[in-house]
């Protein structure tokens, strides 16, 4: 399926020239004319790993009628970790046509399963071109960054238990908890304890290429009122240099960073640098607490500042879903 062609990206959008060659891109649609300082977005949380069927699709169908301005993800739109092309091909097919029929301005962004080995790389790569990159809409600069750069590769073993327990998940989703006790025990039979504790790490990269192209477009839009990053997996929750390198550009700038990987959404401000962790829109529970919850992120730009609103999916219900009720007599 042919998409995103560079004809169809917005006016004011950079991309690493120096690394790609193409004219394929990441995202669907382009952003609408927007007021220079008051426009709206959404921000989705993981699709996968183990995806709940029918969520994201559902957000998709909630989001289309709210009508945003466009929508960011935080990555893991697919389960990934494939060991061929074709099964990547086919999973990015089946769900790239969703997006596609949305119809909504909708900007991707690299996630674990989405990138996690050199063949899932080439995969994207194949289909949307790259795999960082920014624009503008209004008074905000949107740096699109990839946590993933370069991929981890897991062993055959490891990927073989991560399908096992998805199949298990999506044939049996009300056993949820079952499978993914059985999923945590077997990668705990099999891995080492030094893997063990890798797994329990935020371990993130970003290139040197990359933070060069973040430093450039920061340089050129000095001038953006406000800065919003998104990646997958939370930098500050890890111990990259490479992540404290782009906090020190981000130095002196009003800005929030989207990430996601946890399934749990998760709020900091410390004077105007935001952090916010998202929930899930689809892939499995880590808690049973209300972070932990399937929901979206609203974002409103008035007057170049953003404020929030966390839109949770089970508390939004279909007219159809209400039976008639009883008349009650007005009167005694």
């Amino acid at each position: 399926m042919a998409i995103n062609q560079a004809d169809k990206h917005p006016a004011k959008v950079w991309i690493d020239e120096s690394q790609f060659n193409t004219e394929l891109r990441p995202w669907f649609g382009q952003l609408p004319e927007l007021a220079k300082d008051d426009f709206s977005f959404v921000v989705l949380g993981d699709r996968c790993g183990m995806a709940t069927a029918g969520v994201f699709e559902r957000a998709l169908d909630i989001v289309r009628d709210l009508k945003p301005d466009f929508v960011m993800s935080v990555g893991d739109l697919i389960e990934g970790y494939w060991k061929h092309a074709a099964d990547a091909r086919a999973e990015w097919e089946e769900l790239d046509a969703k997006i596609a029929a949305s119809g909504i301005p909708f900007f991707q962004v690299v996630g674990n399963h989405d990138y996690g080995s050199m063949m899932m790389r080439d995969v994207w790569r194949e289909r949307k071109g790259l795999e960082y990159y920014a624009f503008r809409a209004g008074d905000a600069l949107f740096l699109v960054l990839n946590t993933e750069d370069p991929p981890s590769e897991f062993p055959d073993e490891f990927i073989d238990i991560i399908k096992k327990a998805t199949a298990k998940v999506q044939q049996d989703p009300d056993n949820m908890a079952a499978h993914m006790q059985q999923f945590f025990n077997d990668i705990m039979s099999m891995l080492p304890p030094d893997q063990l504790r890798n797994l329990s790490r935020i371990d993130l990269a970003i290139s040197d290429e990359q933070l060069a192209f973040a430093e450039r477009v920061l340089s050129d839009n000095r001038d953006a009122k406000w800065t919003f990053v998104s990646m997958h997996k939370p930098g500050w929750k890890s111990d990259s240099e490479q992540y404290r390198k782009l906090e020190t550009l981000l130095e002196g700038r009003n800005h929030t960073i989207f990430a996601g990987h946890l399934h749990a959404m998760e709020y900091s401000l410390q004077g105007s640098q935001e952090r916010i962790q998202m929930g899930r829109t689809g892939g499995h529970a880590h808690g049973t607490g209300p972070e932990s919850e399937n929901l979206f992120l609203w974002v409103n730009v008035r007057n170049g500042k953003p404020s929030y609103r966390v839109i949770e999916l089970d508390g939004i219900r279909e007219v159809e879903s209400y039976e008639p009720q009883p008349a009650h007599s007005a009167h005694r």
